[in-house]
């Protein structure tokens, strides 16, 4: 039985582990047995099987709610709730560092106290925090490894998500704009010259001059999608020409353009284009034979 990196002694069916360094994102199943200890991290915690029951503890005083698949709550670090599911509980959990929570917080357009204080909130729906996890799971449950700029956006999202529910003591400010047109310029060069390679939203940030908190917003802001979507494109771009105008292996095609494997790019392509790889290689075949 794989163990859960988040809650030590629970079994663990997937996990992101240390791939991301300041978040960890699994799939477990919870047992009434399995031993109970306040996170060391903040945890959120999405239902995802059949309905269970969970008994915690809010300042002292008992509760009891019954968890039906959607259904999350937010555990702050070091926050005595004492939970214990009833029934077996397939959960998806993800844990945020206090630390770079913290540091987003304070970066995110947003006062607030520092150190940061999370609010417990249990027993809520939130469809988009809900869907973000799911994405994230996902994408470690998936063939091939996760694509960094991909979870690293997904977990960014997560984020303002709890920072929104749960953060004690916040006041908005109006949201940065988009990129200067000189930062924007530099970062889409930097894209295309890295293509082939993975790209982190640190790395990206650090070219723009902005903060990771930032960043999501300002590109999107700058030219319609994120900086996830914005590379995708590109490599599939990228890909597609090499497909219509090379003789290159699609597998190196796949590679030499920064995505998993064969099947990566397969799944890519057809989404933007409705072609897999072998049908555009034998249209850039048809058409070097005509030319």
């Amino acid at each position: 039985m794989a163990g859960s990196h988040i809650k030590p002694g629970v079994q663990c069916l997937s996990s992101s582990a240390q791939h991301m360094g300041h978040a960890v994102v699994e799939r477990t199943l919870e047992r009434p047995a399995d031993p109970l200890a306040a996170p060391r991290t903040h945890v959120v915690v999405v239902h995802t099987g059949p309905a269970s029951t969970l008994s915690w503890s809010d300042d002292g005083a008992g509760r009891r709610a019954r968890f039906h698949a959607g259904e999350a709550l937010v555990n702050p670090a070091g926050y005595v709730s004492l939970p214990r599911w009833h029934d077996d509980a397939e959960l998806m959990l993800l844990a945020l560092g206090p630390q770079w929570l913290d540091a987003q917080a304070q970066e995110s357009g947003v006062h607030m106290r520092s150190p940061l204080e999370l609010a417990p909130d249990f027993h809520f729906t939130d469809p988009l925090l809900t869907l973000l996890v799911h994405r994230l799971v996902a994408a470690y449950e998936a063939p091939g490894p996760a694509d960094s700029l991909y979870t690293e956006s997904l977990v960014q999202a997560a984020a303002a998500v709890v920072l929104r529910r749960c953060a004690t003591g916040a006041e908005p400010e109006a949201r940065p704009g988009g990129l200067p047109a000189r930062r924007l310029a530099e970062l889409r060069d930097y894209i295309h010259t890295h293509l082939e390679r993975r790209l982190t939203l640190e790395e990206l940030s650090a070219v723009a001059g902005v903060s990771t908190a930032h960043l999501n917003r300002m590109f999107r802001a700058s030219l319609g999608e994120s900086p996830h979507q914005y590379v995708l494109r590109q490599r599939a771009e990228r890909a597609r020409n090499a497909l219509l105008h090379s003789d290159d292996s699609i597998a190196d095609i796949a590679v030499a353009n920064g995505f998993a494997d064969q099947s990566h790019l397969t799944r890519v392509l057809r989404r933007a284009t409705g072609l897999t790889p072998g049908v555009l290689r034998g249209n850039g075949a048809r058409g070097r034979a005509g030319a």
